[in-house]
Formats: C-alpha cells, structure tokens, sequence
C-alpha cells in the first residue's frame, strides 16, 4: 500500500530555490517570537512542519543564519526569502515557510506558539491551540 500524499511545489520569489513537499501529516503553526517577527518583518510567521523524507530540495537556498543555536535559517541569497527553518533538536524534521508553498489551499492553522510576544492587534486563530512559549 502505498503512502498517502498531497505533494506540493514551492520556492522563492525570484525562482531560484525549489522544493518538493508532502503535506499528508504535516502540521502548521504561527510562530509569534520576536526571531520569527524580525525574521519574517511581519506580526508573526507561518511554518509548516513535515518529517524530512516527506521533503526534497529540487534546487537548494545558499543563505544559511542562526540568531542562536536552536535552529538554522535557510532563504534564498539572491533575493532573502526565507525558506525554512530547522531546529536543532527536532532533525527529522524540517518547517517551511508556508508562504513558499506554490498551492496554500486547504492549510490550516493548528497551533499557535510564543503568543506571550503576539502583537495585541493580531487576534489568535479560532480553533488553533494556543501557547505562550513552544511546546
């Protein structure tokens, strides 16, 4: 019996990093920390997490940075989207930026973490659960 999938495509905005992705199983969540807000230069920033044989790079990111030693960033050198970010205690796994994904059709949000650093205008998500730091 073959694997489930909802194999999906996504990249850059000028093209040149490209991936493949499996969405059966994944998990997405708004990340609220002041990393991701500088990170992202918005209120919050999306990711959605797989487990890493569900992911392939058809062309990889050159950018790599770490604001500390909990995770790598990935994006784009050319033009600075920022593509994944992988932690270093979680290394089956990776979390795109959601964002990047060519088809964000059905994705819903699931969980919600660093809320204890959400802007106050930006409401939680109904139905997601809520934490005040990562869980």
């Amino acid at each position: 019996m073959s694997p489930k999938t909802d194999l999906r495509t996504g990249g850059c905005l000028c093209g040149a990093v490209r991936y493949e992705i499996n969405l059966d199983g994944s998990e997405t969540n708004n990340c609220h920390c002041r990393d991701c807000q500088k990170n992202s230069g918005g209120a919050f920033m999306p990711f959605t997490s797989v487990d890493r044989g569900q992911f392939r790079w058809i062309s990889a990111p050159t950018g790599e940075g770490k604001a500390s030693e909990i995770a790598v960033r990935r994006f784009c050198a050319d033009c600075g989207t920022p593509m994944t970010w992988e932690g270093r205690d979680y290394p089956d796994r990776i979390s795109i930026s959601t964002g990047t994904l060519d088809d964000t059709s059905g994705i819903e949000i699931s969980v919600e973490i660093f809320t204890r650093s959400r802007w106050q205008a930006i409401p939680p998500v109904p139905g997601a659960r809520q934490y005040e730091a990562e869980d």
